[in-house]
């Protein structure tokens, strides 16, 4: 089942030393809106969370499949065995959505291949047809995969897996085509006849109330230390690439997580970054620091993959440290620990 994996909150975890009811209390406190993968040979099991609750699952045991229900209660009786993986995903909540068309789908095309097809073509003609639903891409030799999602009759995103990483956005699309045509692939397409599921809401932010208040009154010292971490990024970035590849790419992913994360719209004019300083014009929210957190995160593992760097997030983690140090007292002072964890751990 391929599904982003971009956004890693937990990884391999053995079922052997996991409490998965435990595991399962923490996401629910953490309002995750994702999913958790559960693997064992010849099985794969998924259980979507929408804020922190369970939504629906997917069972795979070799050629059988079972959804809902059947594949919740599957799922918690096999991940009691020994020797299998779980791993928890974050997902933005108009991601998940359209991953729970997945869930029930029903199979309109199979086995096409781009020997007799291209695959701007069929999207272009499935687009024609008003469809809603999604098209599955498996490229030759093993060289990754994709999923293309088309909602009435307009392709509206595109998940990208290869070489051990993922990339998600509309961008991505580009990059499907030419890699389709490059290497072959063979496609299925998908048709979802039942209503859409209804829009999952954004994860509230978990901020306690005191820290919520704490924030605009701290904003100067802030805005100042979130402005030298996205200057080292850049730095790093901007190294191994050329100058403003960093701006760029982060750009990209503020735009793709406006509807999450408003106040960080460029269009909006409310947030500007540039040269290692940051400047926001409105009272900060309660959740500026998880939402710029969460920007950075998905910009660093979306270059890690356009630019073929596997180090980019160790290059970072190291660049990152003597400041982190230096601001420990800042950092604790503002709770900003969990915010950071991701590119500093």
């Amino acid at each position: 089942m391929m599904f982003p994996k971009d956004r890693a909150l937990y990884s391999n975890l053995n079922t052997s030393f996991t409490d998965f009811e435990g595991l399962l209390a923490d996401l629910s406190g953490r309002k995750l809106t994702g999913y958790v993968q559960v693997s064992f040979p010849g099985y794969e099991a998924v259980l979507f969370m929408a804020n922190g609750e369970p939504r629906t699952a997917i069972e795979q045991r070799e050629l059988a499949r079972t959804t809902g229900n059947a594949a919740a209660s599957g799922l918690a009786a096999r991940v009691r065995d020994k020797s299998g993986v779980i791993n928890v995903y974050a997902l933005t909540p108009e991601m998940l959505q359209l991953l729970l068309w997945t869930v029930d789908a029903e199979v309109l095309y199979k086995d096409l291949t781009s020997s007799f097809t291209n695959l701007d073509r069929l999207v272009a003609k499935l687009e024609e047809d008003r469809l809603t639903g999604y098209v599955e891409i498996l490229f030759a030799n093993g060289k990754g995969s994709a999923m293309v999602f088309i909602e009435g009759g307009r392709t509206v995103e595109c998940v990208l897996y290869a070489d051990g990483q993922s990339a998600t956005g509309p961008e991505v699309y580009q990059t499907v085509i030419q890699h389709s045509a490059a290497v072959g692939a063979s496609f299925n397409v998908y048709r979802v006849h039942q209503e859409q599921p209804a829009a999952v809401a954004p994860t509230e932010s978990p901020l306690p109330p005191e820290q919520a208040a704490a924030v605009p009154a701290e904003a100067p010292q802030l805005l100042a230390l979130w402005g030298e971490i996205l200057g080292r990024v850049e730095e790093v970035v901007d190294s191994l690439s050329k100058p403003g590849r960093f701006v760029s790419a982060f750009k990209e992913v503020l735009v793709a997580r406006a509807a999450t994360y408003p106040f960080l719209d460029p269009f909006a004019a409310e947030f500007e970054y540039k040269a290692g300083t940051i400047r926001f014009d409105s009272a900060l929210p309660s959740d500026f620091n998880r939402g710029l957190g969460d920007c950075l995160t998905d910009t660093i593992s979306r270059l890690a993959f356009q630019l073929k760097r596997a180090d980019l997030e160790s290059r970072v983690r190291m660049e990152l440290s003597e400041l982190t140090e230096r601001n420990a007292g800042l950092i604790e002072q503002l709770n900003l620990a969990d915010d950071l964890q991701e590119f500093v751990a």
